[in-house]
């Protein structure tokens, strides 16, 4: 297939469900060679079989990111597959909720592993070998601007997501490199559906009025990896609905004028 990616090798962590599988559709439908990776590889394989249904060309590969030596691995078998990575998305991720005061240092450490250190491992492996021209996109989110109630966990490894990207943008942009983060708000995935179910209405408070869906972050995942965000880098794009500019008392006058 012919696009904006065409003959490029993409890897994608957390591939295989959510956002991670709407990055790896649409980088396939822009022409990119992906590498699907995930800890479930049955669902990464299922990725695969719908991308190469579209005529595109993929990979499924199974791996734990916060385990340094399957990275290094996923890596490899990448490689030897598609060619040399030129595009890498640190998706992967997991969410769990509880207060500071109840939350036990497993939970802590997890989410920075998965989150953080996946991202870490997966760079430090592949920047090595790029080139002018290529990315590096981290999803990080909006909990890592504002905050989260009963997620300090999840928005401290966010936040910490950020501080990579800030600082490994200004490592490799010599390089021609580019390293961007992009910040999803409410965004429709298997990781929501519980916090949707448990308030549908909340869509209301959004202004543009409806939750996120995983094509809304591909959509900016492609910009991103494309010739046209080469003079972009170190960012964090937000992409939310307005999320984040919505706050108590812009609330009460959209409520009193019923928008």
């Amino acid at each position: 297939m012919e696009g904006k990616l065409s003959n490029r090798v993409a890897l994608v962590t957390g591939g295989a469900s959510g956002i991670g599988r709407g990055i790896a559709h649409r980088f396939a439908l822009e022409g990119a060679k992906v590498s699907v990776v995930d800890i479930n590889l049955e669902g990464a394989k299922k990725v695969v079989k719908d991308i190469e249904n579209l005529g595109g060309k993929a990979l499924a590969v199974e791996c734990d990111v916060g385990d340094e030596n399957q990275v290094n691995k996923a890596v490899r078998e990448t490689e030897e597959s598609l060619g040399r990575v030129g595009i890498l998305v640190n998706n992967a991720g997991n969410v769990t909720f509880n207060l500071v005061s109840n939350m036990t240092t497993e939970q802590w450490r997890d989410m920075f592993r998965v989150h953080v250190e996946g991202a870490f491992y997966f760079s430090r492996a592949i920047v090595k070998s790029m080139e002018t021209g290529d990315r590096i996109i981290n999803i990080s989110s909006v909990a890592g601007l504002t905050g989260e109630t009963m997620g300090a966990h999840y928005s401290a490894a966010k936040t910490a997501l950020l501080g990579f990207t800030r600082t490994l943008a200004l490592e490799v942009a010599h390089q021609g490199i580019t390293v961007n983060a992009i910040a999803p708000g409410i965004i429709e995935t298997a990781m929501t559906k519980e916090i949707i179910a448990g308030a549908p209405e909340f869509c209301k408070d959004i202004p543009i009025h409806r939750f996120g869906t995983p094509e809304d972050i591909a959509e900016t995942a492609v910009f991103l990896a494309s010739p046209g965000a080469d003079y972009i880098t170190g960012q964090v794009i937000v992409v939310d609905g307005g999320l984040t500019l919505y706050n108590t008392s812009q609330q009460l006058i959209h409520r009193a004028l019923g928008i």
